[in-house]
């Protein structure tokens, strides 16, 4: 069985993987589902690398969710050994363009001034399908609305400064997913093939009826399909 590092989106944390974790668990596996950044003053990626590989002992599966997505690609760069299997759900390799990294500068600007709770309803409109339930809806604004200021501009100048991972992608031998929702506005479609095609063992898994964050709105087939990918690893 496999040990699964469960790494969140932004702006959540740890607990929008429990309802994957609890099914991952119930297959025989044990899971971490840390909270990102560590606390605030950590505000790159390479740092919090340093910490989550200090916490975790031994090797792991190494699942990220968008921004954990990102973390994840880190962890391999500095710890390779360590990583016995990669899934990216709603993430990218590529770096952020200078038109992204101005719009992180100004979300920044706008979290500092008004805080999560008056971002939430435009990042919300991105982040979930409209027709997502009710329930998802909530569970997700609850666990945003509920992350500190100081953590979330971390997390933002950590994506806005981290590096281009794709070079990294050939060399990552291990069973590898690349998760997408058919209806995630946030990653198009040929970057997550892309991504998929440049991973030795990589395999796009499309989700239908899902948009940027399948492990909020499915995790039940977030699971089904994590579970594939720790049978590719024994």
């Amino acid at each position: 069985m496999s040990h699964v590092l469960l790494l969140h989106a932004f702006p959540f944390d740890g607990r929008m993987w429990d309802a994957v974790a609890e099914r991952l668990r119930a297959g025989g596996h044990t899971t971490t589902a840390p909270d990102l950044p560590p606390e605030p003053g950590l505000e790159s990626l390479g740092a919090w690398a340093e910490r989550v590989l200090e916490d975790e002992p031994g090797t792991f599966v190494a699942v990220g969710s968008s921004m954990g997505g990102y973390l994840a690609l880190e962890l391999w760069r500095r710890a390779p050994e360590r990583i016995e299997g990669l899934a990216l759900v709603g993430s990218r390799a590529a770096d952020d363009s200078p038109e992204v990294r101005e719009n992180r500068d100004q979300t920044i600007a706008f979290l500092q001034e008004k805080g999560v709770e008056e971002l939430w309803p435009g990042l919300s409109e991105r982040l979930l399908p409209a027709d997502a339930p009710a329930d998802v809806v909530e569970r997700a604004r609850e666990i945003a609305l509920a992350q500190d200021t100081g953590r979330l501009v971390a997390a933002l100048a950590a994506m806005r400064d981290r590096p281009d991972a794709r070079p990294l992608l050939p060399g990552i031998a291990v069973p590898a997913l690349v998760v997408r929702g058919e209806e995630d506005a946030v990653v198009p479609l040929e970057e997550a093939n892309a991504v998929a095609g440049a991973l030795p063992h990589g395999e796009l898994v499309r989700l239908a009826g899902t948009g940027h964050l399948p492990p909020l709105e499915w995790p039940e087939e977030t699971a089904r399909v994590l579970l594939r990918l720790l049978e590719d690893v024994r």
